[in-house]
């Protein structure tokens, strides 16, 4: 998968073969000199086979890339050690020059080829975030943006898999390109100045074990306590990059231990290599201490002995065809992953046949053997061009040719995600010039005539901007003192006494509170919303999670405490799909099962309460449904006899008890589903924002329909 100081020069220019596993302060009675490990790069190939059958053919993750991380420090650390050893000094910026001119060249092509493919094939609702990706692994960030985005109740295609989402380990190793000669570089110079008697081996391989130990301590810590961050984090990756770079030290060491012992150890480690993406958790457990399985594995085949023979394992991995696919292994990576993205996307399944795998893994090889062929080698090749050799020096010629294929790549690959940002920006233009009779929402008449060319709001790259908050954060009085509540938001006058309408609930209570805030506001009195996303007001079944739980117990006490004079909640609860007896959506709809006894303080508190039926529910997004289907809108809209019960179950609700007036039923389904269709766009506005959310764009267009339907339920004014 990576390209490597020397190891690389052989890979992409075998005549030019360079050993591998020079003796680095060899014990006196190992004497000979270890020629260039060809069974490495059948290792390569191995391990980016089992990294693409998992994910093309299984959806999992193999164990693969650790063993590429690994692999990339052992390469670079025995490059840059014998130098040092030798007496020559450590290059930092010719080295870094030299790794990224490998690298950058096939990972722009992708890049650019990601994002013309992404532009076309994919939703709208997907460009913003694709943007940001392609900058990422464009500049080696790409872990650190998949960090900071794992878990976000409010971000959008979260469980969309992004075509680049694998440059997150080419971004962890590029960080490691940086530090690692950085570390190399410094033990050279405590070794010189302090232990020059000593092997640098012992100095390196000191500075490399702290660094193993801590990451690895640390990377058992994050991994048991937020394992999605812990398996992009750099940190938590450090010590298979130091497991490497110590094999790397102590090879000539472990090449003195008996063969058959090596040899042994060398097919174990080969088969564990096989079978741990298989066995193993590899994506729910990775990378704590279980990522020492294939490490360690994959150093006992290093160690093993390698003369080409059966009986060793470098005898299978040096089979011709396996070493060169370790030739094409980083673009085979680089091409796997966006290649199985954009074909189930296209074709609509959710895995692969082995028919339609199987071609992918053609077409992955294909696809790296043209970038290694037509863009990788005529790069590195020009970069050791002799032909300005009389004007420039040849290493400082190279140095700048270096420079410019770096630069080169970075431009070229800039260029049309450049484009790509200036297209979503000329579509913000054209929208914000739109006027209300384009997109009047719920406002539309029945002889309504839309322009063809006004677009459909709200666009699907603004969709961050469509959950509602409205209000500031609850204040003064106010303020919740538990700290289990998380949200709060208050608006209007309240004038010292207590709120006119507390909004209770999560965001399908939320989802409500721009119409519902803009009412109570114009009618000069106040308002608060207090909820937790994901957790229904009264279901004992969202109290396993220990959060929803804790803000329920929490919220009733609150809002208890404040008697508003009237709580809005949703009392219902929906369903998008069919159950496991087949039940649809609509026969599923039922009461929050704790209901009544969750509203029993408020009302106990003189409070009055107004059940709200919930909102219909999708098993897609309504913005993408809307953006594949232009022309074609009534493809996405949905059938409310299928959705909701045939009869509100807050209506039997009420029937069945004696509340009064205490507690009144609202339903806005009327509004959503007009003629029992549920409309995926109202007068060219979305009424979602994704698949169970409603916009703010379409809830503020129904603010006059919102208030006659409460004040028709409660009688308010």
């Amino acid at each position: 998968m990576i390209r490597e100081e020397s190891a690389e020069d052989h890979f992409l220019f075998p005549t030019k073969a360079q050993p591998v596993t020079h003796t680095l302060d060899q014990p006196r009675k190992t004497t000979e000199r270890a020629g260039f490990r060809v069974d490495l790069q059948g290792l390569r190939a191995l391990a980016v086979l089992l990294v693409m059958c998992y994910h093309i053919w299984f959806s999992r993750v193999s164990g693969g890339v650790d063993i590429f991380l690994m692999l990339s420090a052992f390469f670079l650390t025995s490059s840059t050690a014998r130098r040092i050893a030798r007496g020559q000094r450590p290059p930092l910026l010719d080295g870094w020059l030299h790794r990224f001119s490998r690298l950058i060249p096939q990972a722009a092509v992708v890049i650019i080829g990601v994002v013309i493919a992404a532009w076309i094939i994919l939703p709208s609702t997907r460009w913003l975030e694709l943007i940001d990706q392609s900058n990422a692994s464009l500049f080696y960030w790409q872990n650190w943006y998949l960090s900071n985005h794992q878990v976000d109740y409010y971000a959008f295609n979260t469980a969309a898999a992004s075509p680049l989402q694998h440059f997150w380990s080419l971004s962890v190793q590029g960080q490691i390109f940086i530090i690692w000669p950085l570390v190399l570089a410094g033990s050279a110079l405590v070794w010189k100045k302090f232990f020059s008697r000593r092997s640098f081996a012992l100095v390196a391989g000191s500075a490399f074990g702290a660094i193993f130990v801590g990451s690895l301590a640390y990377s058992i810590h994050i991994t048991a306590t937020n394992q999605q961050v812990a398996y992009f984090h750099t940190g938590a990756r450090l010590w298979e990059f130091a497991l490497g770079s110590l094999l790397a030290l102590a090879l000539p060491w472990l090449s003195t231990l008996p063969e058959k012992i090596r040899r042994i150890g060398g097919w174990a480690g080969l088969v564990t290599v096989i079978g741990s993406g298989a066995v193993l958790d590899v994506q729910g457990q990775f990378p704590g201490f279980m990522a020492l399985v294939p490490t360690v594995a994959a150093a006992l085949v290093i160690a093993a002995p390698a003369p080409r023979s059966w009986a060793n394992p470098s005898g299978l991995l040096s089979l011709p065809p396996l070493v060169k696919l370790g030739d094409l292994s980083y673009g085979m990576y680089l091409w796997h992953w966006p290649m199985l993205v954009f074909y189930l996307e296209v074709s609509g399944n959710e895995k692969a046949s082995f028919l339609a795998g199987a071609i992918l893994i053609a077409a992955s090889i294909g696809a790296s053997w043209c970038t290694t062929k037509f863009i990788e080698k005529p790069a590195i090749a020009w970069q050791a061009s002799p032909s300005f050799s009389r004007l420039i020096p040849q290493a400082g010629f190279k140095l700048i040719a270096q420079f410019a294929v770096v630069a080169l790549g970075i431009g070229v690959a800039s260029l049309p995600v450049l484009a790509w940002e200036n297209n979503v920006e000329h579509r913000r233009a054209l929208a914000a010039a739109q006027t209300d009779t384009d997109n009047p929402g719920a406002n539309a008449t029945e002889d309504w005539d839309p322009s063809p060319a006004a677009l459909t709001l709200p666009l699907a790259t603004e969709l961050d901007g469509e959950w509602q908050t409205p209000g500031i954060a609850c204040e003064g009085p106010n303020a919740p003192e538990d700290k289990r509540i998380h949200f709060c938001e208050q608006g209007g006058d309240f004038d010292g006494g207590a709120p006119d309408l507390v909004l209770l609930g999560d965001s399908h209570m939320q989802h409500w509170s721009a119409a519902a805030s803009a009412m109570i506001e114009e009618a000069g009195g106040s308002w608060i919303l207090v909820y937790e996303p994901g957790c229904r007001y009264g279901s004992d079944a969202d109290r396993v999670d220990d959060t929803c739980s804790d803000f329920q117990d929490a919220a009733q006490d609150y809002v208890a405490d404040l008697a508003p004079q009237m709580v809005l909640t949703t009392a219902s609860k929906t369903v998008a799909a069919p159950d496991a007896m087949l039940r649809s959506p609509g026969e599923q709809e039922t009461l929050v099962d704790n209901y009544a006894e969750m509203i029993q303080p408020l009302l106990d508190a003189g409070s009055r309460v107004i059940a709200m039926r919930d909102t219909p529910r999708y098993t897609y997004s309504i913005p993408e449904c809307v953006d594949s289907n232009k022309g074609e809108l009534d493809n996405c809209d949905g059938s409310a006899g299928y959705a909701l019960n045939s009869v509100n179950p807050v209506e039997q609700f009420l029937d069945s008890k004696d509340y009064g007036n205490q507690v009144v039923s609202l339903d806005m389904t009327g509004l959503l589903c007009p003629d029992g269709v549920c409309k995926a766009v109202i007068g060219n506005v979305l009424t979602y924002l994704d698949d169970s959310h409603l916009s703010k764009t379409f809830v503020l267009s129904a603010k006059r329909q919102f208030a006659t339907s409460f004040k028709e339920a409660t009688n308010w004014e």
